[in-house]
């Protein structure tokens, strides 16, 4: 892997800040902020799917090579460096998997390239374009610091930084939280996941009405919002659904980050890399120990696939690459074992937002140009949500409802079906 195109806005200064204040005592909060103005843009070329996820997991501003350009060439995958026997192994499965995407792929097969991609293992490799504030070059130390995985991300930077901030992000403790900690405290929200029930309501505030209704008017009265809901008596709940409903017809939207939710979600690999692209949510997903070493749960395969002649080699391959990943794991570790996860494979998460930034999602995400697994989860979402606030969920839906669509000419031709479908839904 490399970077390319790398450019920063004032890295030299902070790097002259670090050399006149050497004998200072400069802790991590003090360096994050004076980085936290510069501006940083690279591109990570050749990482795997592994590196990507885990760098996006981050949270800034990443934009992903398609896995439509994959192919089933050696060199679009980043195959592992393991010892003699599982390496011959762990290769002959990648390029297996190569082959049946290719297969797949083909026109005439009556698979769309993007449900054929759920073969395809995270050591496929990508490019990743970044954009970030520089206080998160912190972040994506912590993240490399300590992990071999991470390490030639790490190693790269180095003749692009100022050589003394590039000592100082890699002397910083790893960061992370301690997966096998903070797991003890999710795992009964996690428990209730099933590829039955992936969408879940896990926790909401009473009246989202009330929350929104009351924050419009705390802007608006002389009155202390209590005084407001004690002058409102028993009709609380309905004067302040027509606040909020009222207040977001006029476009002023901002009232609906005071109404959250925390939801949990299981979904195909594919889908939660286009989950965490969003940035707009708090998630917490489960130890991906406990992702790789799951022998039980079952893959996602797509409706395309299971209609066609592939099904029984897609199960099929999808067994072989579980039962490897398993022995990579118990006898190699972590991070040798997450390149044989499947983009099939199943993962869960528990994730919290405002209904401004979910009505935002689900807008685009149920467009019928959306990936078809993630639009069937934001349409479970979105009958969730609609029985908890219609007025703040009321535009949540594709942007062709209310105005012309965005698509252009790859528009679905199907606006009428959507605005008779979700307006005043």
């Amino acid at each position: 892997m490399r970077i390319a195109n790398f450019e920063h806005t004032g890295l030299e200064r902070v790097d002259a800040w670090l050399l006149a204040n050497h004998e200072q005592d400069i802790g991590l909060a003090d360096l994050k902020e004076c980085l936290k103005t510069v501006n940083v843009s690279f591109v990570l070329e050749g990482i795997n799917r592994v590196h990507s996820t885990l760098i996006c997991e981050l949270k800034d501003s990443y934009v992903q090579q398609s896995q439509r350009y994959v192919s089933h060439g050696t060199d679009q995958f980043d195959e592992s460096d393991l010892p003699p026997g599982e390496k011959e192994r762990g290769q002959a499965l990648i390029r297996q998997a190569g082959r049946l995407y290719a297969a797949m792929s083909e026109d005439g097969s009556g698979i769309p390239m993007e449900d054929a991609r759920y073969i395809l293992p995270l050591a496929a490799k990508t490019n990743l374009s970044v954009a970030m504030s520089a206080d998160k070059l912190a972040d994506l130390f912590a993240l490399c610091n300590g992990r071999p995985l991470m390490e030639p991300v790490r190693e790269a930077m180095e003749p692009l930084l100022p050589a003394s901030l590039y000592q100082r992000l890699s002397s910083a403790p790893p960061g992370g939280v301690r997966e096998s900690l903070t797991a003890v405290f999710y795992q009964d929200a996690l428990d209730r996941l099933t590829p039955e029930q992936p969408m879940i309501l896990l926790q909401a505030f009473k009246d989202l009405n009330l929350k929104a209704g009351l924050g419009a008017l705390t802007s608006t009265r002389a009155q202390a919002p209590s005084e407001v809901l004690a002058a409102w008596g028993d009709g609380a709940a309905e004067k302040a659904k027509a606040v909020a409903q009222r207040v977001m017809s006029y476009g002023h939207t901002a009232i609906a980050e005071q109404a959250r939710t925390t939801f949990g979600m299981m979904c195909s690999l594919v889908t939660y890399h286009q989950q965490i692209r969003h940035r707009l949510s708090s998630n917490h997903r489960e130890d991906l120990r406990a992702l790789a070493g799951n022998g039980d749960r079952p893959a996602i395969v797509p409706a395309s696939v299971q209609r066609s002649r592939f099904k029984e080699d897609f199960l099929a391959l999808s067994r072989s690459f579980k039962a490897f990943r398993l022995q990579i794991l118990d006898r190699l570790g972590l991070d040798r074992a997450l390149p044989f996860l499947l983009n099939c494979d199943q993962i869960k998460l528990i994730y919290s937002a405002n209904a401004r930034a979910d009505a935002a999602v689900l807008s685009e995400r149920i467009c019928m140009n959306a990936q078809w697994e993630i639009r069937d989860l934001c349409l479970r979402k979105l009958t969730l949500l609609k029985d908890l606030s219609e007025p703040l969920y009321s535009k949540a839906a594709p942007a062709c409802v209310y105005g012309p669509c965005p698509e252009g000419k790859k528009s679905c031709g199907s606006q009428d079906e959507m605005r008779a479908r979700f307006r005043n839904c």
